[in-house]
């Protein structure tokens, strides 16, 4: 490769003390600037490799549902939905992976009330399960007369998509559960809109609800959200380290101030931070256009987050 080529004209330069060494000098500068190159590549390439080897976790591997939410701050909460919808869906194809919108609630002057994606590919609940929880937007509003700073909030909760066969054994007391049906929303068939097809199931003991429109039918639509309930049930309850679900108490994700996991200022300064690693950067933009800049935050919370589960393994044995 280029390495071995450079040895080659080194030598033949050390050999060779007549005109043919500016030649051989030109050429020499052409293939260190490719071996640079491949060493940035090669440097790349073991950064993603070393990131994909801390996607361990029991349902890492499988597709995973993120579900966005206005929080705090009304007409500028959806428009952050929105901008967080366009991150996410812009970074996942940055990743090869597969996006689709399940379902979206348009907010009443712009954005989205909520928008629910199914994000498929390798390792995608492990890659985005650290995105879970409120985010928070500090910029000049447009939406404000007056032009002033205003901070507004969006919670992302993310869930991973499991089998039937994977969720079988789970069993919820119907006493656990409030069902509610409702009119799907719309372009869809005749029976949209006219007949209640659409189903929300909310957990009790924990206040988790989860909402599904996608089928044709109650039947379907109650069954796929009692399975993705399960699912989301069981991946905190990995998450918690809990040994039942009857432990899992107040998970959901409060879209408001103080229960942040990240900060996106646009306004005094430029500054996107993580909460939990102290990440940091000053290109609030390339963040939010979904590529590198956010896969920096990404890894960097996998690498937090075996840091932290080591460190308690630590103090486990010691204290055994």
């Amino acid at each position: 490769g280029a390495l071995e080529l450079l040895e080659e004209l080194l030598s033949d330069i050390n050999n060779n003390n007549n005109d043919e060494s500016d030649d051989d000098e030109e050429m020499i500068s052409l293939t260190m600037e490719e071996c640079e190159t491949c060493a940035n590549q090669l440097f790349e390439l073991s950064q993603k490799y070393e990131l994909t080897t801390l996607l361990s976790g029991p349902y890492d591997s499988v597709a995973c549902r993120l579900v966005l939410t206005a929080g705090a701050g009304g007409t500028e909460a959806c428009d952050w939905v929105s901008m967080l919808y366009r991150m996410y869906s812009r970074h996942a194809s940055y990743m090869d992976m597969k996006v689709t919108t399940l379902e979206d609630s348009a907010g009443d002057v712009v954005g989205y009330k909520s928008v629910e994606l199914l994000v498929e590919g390798p390792n995608a609940y492990g890659w985005f399960k650290g995105e879970k929880g409120a985010h928070r937007l500090v910029r000049l509003s447009p939406f404000n007369a007056n032009n002033k700073r205003q901070t507004t909030f969006a919670g992302v909760d993310v869930i991973p998509v499991l089998e039937e066969e994977e969720v079988k054994d789970i069993d919820i007391p119907e006493k656990e559960l409030e069902i509610s049906t409702m009119r799907s929303g719309g372009a869809g068939g005749q029976n949209v809109n006219k007949v209640e097809t659409a189903v929300r199931i909310k957990h009790l003991p924990s206040g988790i609800a989860v909402k599904c429109t996608q089928e044709r039918s109650q039947m379907l639509n109650k069954q796929l959200a009692l399975r993705r309930l399960k699912a989301q049930l069981l991946a905190i309850a990995q998450e918690q380290q809990l040994q039942s679900l009857n432990d899992i108490r107040g998970d959901v994700v409060e879209a408001s101030w103080g229960a942040q996991i990240r900060n996106y200022v646009m306004q005094p300064y430029k500054m996107v931070k993580d909460t939990r690693t102290s990440w940091e950067t000053s290109d609030v933009d390339g963040v939010l256009d979904g590529g590198e800049a956010l896969e920096g935050f990404i890894g960097a919370w996998l690498q937090w987050l075996r840091a932290k589960e080591e460190k308690e393994k630590e103090d486990l044995e010691l204290e055994v």
